[in-house]
């Protein structure tokens, strides 16, 4: 550069760079469905803040066939408890609020006809709509993250599958001002799954995607619905009574609910770690061994605290996820996997001095007690 009537080095500007030390870790979303994914860096651009204030808005609603015969507060009580789940999976980041609108809306059409031929995108955003319209003279919805439609919990007419609204590319509804793109409709099955259904169906909103099988693969195999993660992760087997249906440290990761700070992120995978269980708050809550850039190894610590506490055997989990592999298909795998002799992957843990291989990768429980499980990690 010239300074003055001389030519002198330019030195530069010295610079810091970040460097994100969990980059390959992070697996993106590659699965090519665009409305859920186990990968998530980034989350999908239109579901539901996962972090912080989130109000959800219920309307109640009958049919003519079906009108309901119990208050709106017995019927609300029914998914009321799941807000209390969402504080214990978050570890208290996520605060869901439920607004309810304790008065019935009859909607115009019975029940059957709503859902006769089954559910479609379009057939489903317009039952929303057309519930959401006869609340509107009650209701603002210019505060509305999620929108939460409760079917009379006796009508057998709405069938048995109440689904997610996860819209995206700008489908949702836009209600008083404020475009909504989550939310989920209640059916019959409310009945069997209680308040847990609430839950699995709006993770399906924060992003994230269905565990159990979409697909029959052993009809003798009662459990082959549950032949990739067995009883675990609510986003699975939906149900209180479960093994242990606390979301996985990976999910709890995707959602920005495990800091980064949590994750051992393994390039050279031998090494000896100390997991914390899932279910507490603090410590490393996972080993993170990425295999290919949509595929990793995870190793996390279970105890039989809160929601887990029917948890036959606790210790270190060992599964595989891969962000290429869609909803139901499978993107998350549990080891060991002999579904001959634990098709609820009750004995999948780890316990001490016990170990498991997959993808190359060994796991060893060296150490076990309340402070979590500590593990030997080897690559063959």
């Amino acid at each position: 550069m010239k300074s003055g009537k001389k030519l002198v080095w330019d030195k530069g500007v010295s610079a810091v760079v970040a460097v994100d030390l969990l980059a390959d870790c992070k697996l993106p979303v590659a699965d090519g469905r665009g409305d859920v994914s186990i990968g998530g860096w980034p989350r999908i651009d239109e579901r539901l803040k996962s972090t912080g204030g989130v109000i959800s808005t219920v309307v109640m609603v009958d049919f003519p066939d079906s009108p309901a015969s119990m208050t709106p507060t017995d019927a609300f009580a029914r998914i009321s408890p799941s807000a209390d789940v969402f504080n214990e999976m978050s570890y208290g980041k996520l605060s869901y609020t439920f607004k309810p609108q304790l008065k019935w809306y009859r909607m115009s059409k019975k029940s059957t006809d709503y859902v006769a031929g089954g559910w479609t995108f379009i057939k489903h955003r317009e039952y929303i709509t057309e519930a959401a319209k006869l609340a509107d003279v009650d209701i603002d919805f210019s505060k509305t993250d999620s929108l939460i439609i409760l079917a009379n919990p006796d009508s057998t007419g709405i069938g048995n599958s109440g689904p997610a609204f996860a819209a995206i590319r700008k489908n949702g509804i836009t209600l008083d001002g404020k475009y909504i793109s989550n939310g989920a409709t209640s059916a019959y099955d409310l009945n069997n799954w209680k308040s847990i259904w609430l839950n699995h169906e709006v993770t399906h909103t924060l992003g994230l995607v269905d565990l159990y099988a979409f697909t029959q693969s052993n009809s003798a195999n009662r459990y082959d619905g549950f032949r990739y993660t067995g009883e675990f992760s609510y986003m699975g087997f939906s149900s209180y009574e479960s093994n242990a249906p606390s979301l996985f440290a990976f999910e709890r990761w995707n959602l920005g609910w495990i800091n980064d700070s949590q994750i051992k992120c393994l390039k050279d995978a031998k090494s000896t770690e100390l997991i914390s269980p899932v279910q507490t708050s603090g410590g490393v809550k996972a080993v993170v061994i990425p295999i290919s850039r949509t595929k990793a190894v995870v190793i996390e610590s279970r105890r039989a605290i809160g929601i887990d506490k029917n948890i036959a055997k606790s210790g270190a989990l060992v599964y595989v996820v891969d962000s290429s592999i869609q909803s139901g298909q499978g993107p998350v795998r549990v080891f060991p996997s002999d579904v001959s002799s634990d098709p609820r992957y009750l004995k999948a843990p780890r316990a001490l001095g016990e170990s498991v291989t997959t993808e190359g990768i060994t796991v060893k429980v060296t150490k076990s007690d309340d402070s979590g499980d500590t593990v030997e990690i080897t690559k063959s």
